[in-house]
């Protein structure tokens, strides 16, 4: 039981003595960490790059089908003397 106490006051001394100088060193107040908004920033930003990324895609994709399109309008409908334009 002595050589298990032991190894974990040897295992734990460094950050024991970081504890003992940061309670020493620094008031109460700037020990306090507040992490409550910063899942939800993150959830912001990823949703942010999301839809971003989703935008161009759209943009990307629209166009080249758009043109598809016109060509295989254009292509069944040669035959005529109009000129057929996108809306």
């Amino acid at each position: 039981m002595e050589k298990v106490d032991l190894f974990k006051q040897e295992f734990n001394s460094h950050q024991q003595e970081l504890l003992q100088y940061l309670d020493a060193n620094m008031p109460p107040e700037q020990l306090i960490v507040n992490n409550k908004g910063q899942a939800f920033i993150e959830f912001l930003f990823i949703l942010l790059a999301m839809v971003m990324i989703s935008f161009g895609m759209l943009k990307g994709l629209n166009s080249s089908i758009s043109q598809r399109w016109l060509g295989t309008v254009k292509a069944i409908a040669k035959p005529t003397p109009s000129d057929i334009q996108l809306r």
